[in-house]
């Protein structure tokens, strides 16, 4: 058996055997080609001493192990001569139109028609499970590993709404043969990196080693209208979004409707999901001069975080109703105070990863030491160095991609804070903010508590400024 990893919580490994043919022409070399690829797969999850079940039909064994992979293999096959010309060419989004119209779609989903049957005969739950993933063959003519890495992004959002799985691994083949012997992992917050089967094998155990957490509650305690407006931190926060809107640092919101043509299709996912939309980005300041009650004031303050885009936040034109005030509970959740005159809308999910970290830290020190975050889904690039921010290192073998909103999540944000405080100590505590690189998902800036009145003014001040001085620049996403 292969060494363990911290973060392995041995999840079952589900492979479904009967591929789903959305394109009736395929060759008997796809049968080939998902052979292969579940055999590697099978190999090293048994070497991590993970159970594996190859699934034909309903059968009586109960799993009862909500850690859990799920690969159901789907055909696609050659795609729309349109749609190659589209993606070729890295014409998305603004060609987006003829992807919605011409990429085959299904319904119900597969996450419904095949996922939950399964989950539901071997036990597990939620039904519609967060990895249940579609195992996509595409005749590869255009060359896919090489598509922009935007291309990329926006072909896994239409394969994810037309196929209906939060995940996709798209087999690019050509022949009998996979495309360089890699397939690219797509995932819901815009990963896609092209792995070997063995290295997607590591991937998928840590997405099966996940488990969802944090959420939040509404706390009766009301911050009145005139306290909420003046607030320096509430207004530091909307021009923070018009800034990164207007340096073109948050893309366009995306919207179900616009990636599925049959609209029956789109309100059914909207209806599963629970969300209409989604908006990349989100930010969090530490207001000191709002105080809830005694018993609530744990952090001398509040936090002022965005709302979640399925409420129709636009990040980067914020207004007061689409900033929500928070603070960490102990229970992993983030608690979300009332706004005089206003409706509670919940806060972005990264809520719980800005701020649960800091309740720890918190205890231990008699100070904040991270009074703001900024996440954005970019890469960095460091053309300047400058004493005013540092970098944070990450080695992906502890710390692997996921997603937003679960544990190990959670987990590399607690390190990544740890990790920048213990280096601004190092440097005497002269710099502004330190640059996180958040695996295939983008990039994290923590922002330090100084005795400036700059940053009394606007936490972001020193930030902003290195973007406008071009001592940093964002870039895609590296993927790794």
């Amino acid at each position: 058996m292969k060494k363990e990893f911290w973060w392995l919580k041995y999840p079952t490994l589900i492979l479904l055997k009967e591929i789903q043919k959305v394109n009736k022409n395929m060759d008997k070399s796809i049968e080939n080609l998902k052979d292969y690829i579940y055999e590697i797969l099978v190999q090293e999850f048994k070497e991590h001493n993970c159970e594996v079940i190859l699934w034909k039909k309903e059968q009586d064994k109960k799993v009862k192990n909500n850690y859990a992979i799920i690969i159901n293999p789907v055909f696609l096959g050659k795609l729309d001569s349109k749609i190659e010309e589209v993606l070729k060419n890295n014409k998305l989004p603004e060609d987006n139109e003829i992807l919605k119209e011409s990429l085959p779609e299904v319904n119900p989903p597969f996450a419904i028609s095949i996922g939950r049957k399964v989950c539901k005969n071997l036990e597990i739950y939620p039904e519609l499970h967060p990895n249940f993933i579609n195992l996509v063959f595409i005749e590869d003519n255009i060359n896919i590993h090489s598509l922009s890495s935007n291309t990329k992004v926006q072909l896994i959002r239409f394969l994810m709404a037309k196929l209906g799985a939060f995940k996709n691994i798209i087999v690019p083949y050509k022949g009998e043969n996979i495309s360089e012997n890699k397939v690219i992992l797509g995932t819901l917050e815009g990963g896609h990196p092209s792995l070997r089967i063995e290295d997607l094998a590591k991937r998928l155990m840590v997405f099966g080693s996940c488990k969802e957490v944090g959420g939040y509650e509404e706390i009766d305690w009301e911050i009145k209208e005139d306290v909420w407006k003046k607030s320096k931190i509430v207004n530091s926060m909307i021009n923070l979004g018009k800034f990164l809107g207007e340096k073109k640092l948050l893309s366009e919101p995306v919207e179900i409707r616009n990636l599925v043509k049959d609209e029956n299709l789109a309100k059914l996912i909207v209806r599963l999901v629970n969300y209409s939309r989604q908006a990349e980005g989100a930010f969090m300041a530490f207001e000191p001069e709002i105080k809830p009650p005694k018993e609530l004031n744990f952090m001398n303050g509040i936090f002022i975080v965005t709302c979640s885009g399925k409420y129709g936040t636009v990040k980067s034109n914020l207004s007061y109703k689409d900033l929500a005030p928070i603070i960490p509970l102990k229970n992993g959740k983030v608690g979300v105070f009332k706004k005089e005159k206003e409706e509670t809308i919940g806060p972005s999910v990264e809520a719980e990863e800005f701020t649960l970290p800091l309740l720890e830290m918190k205890e231990k020190l008699d100070y904040l030491p991270i009074i703001g975050v900024v996440h954005l889904h970019r890469g960095y690039k460091i053309l300047n160095p400058s004493s005013k921010f540092f970098y944070i290192p990450i080695d992906i073998r502890e710390y692997p991609p996921v997603g937003c909103g679960v544990d190990l999540m959670q987990e590399m944000s607690k390190y990544a804070m740890k990790k920048a405080l213990e280096i601004w100590e190092e440097r005497k505590k002269l710099p502004y903010f330190a640059l996180f690189y958040v695996p295939n998902h983008g990039t994290n800036i923590f922002i330090f508590p100084k005795d400036n009145f700059n940053i009394y003014e606007d936490p972001f001040y020193y930030f902003k400024e290195s973007v406008d001085l071009k001592e940093l620049i964002f870039t895609d996403v590296p993927q790794v």
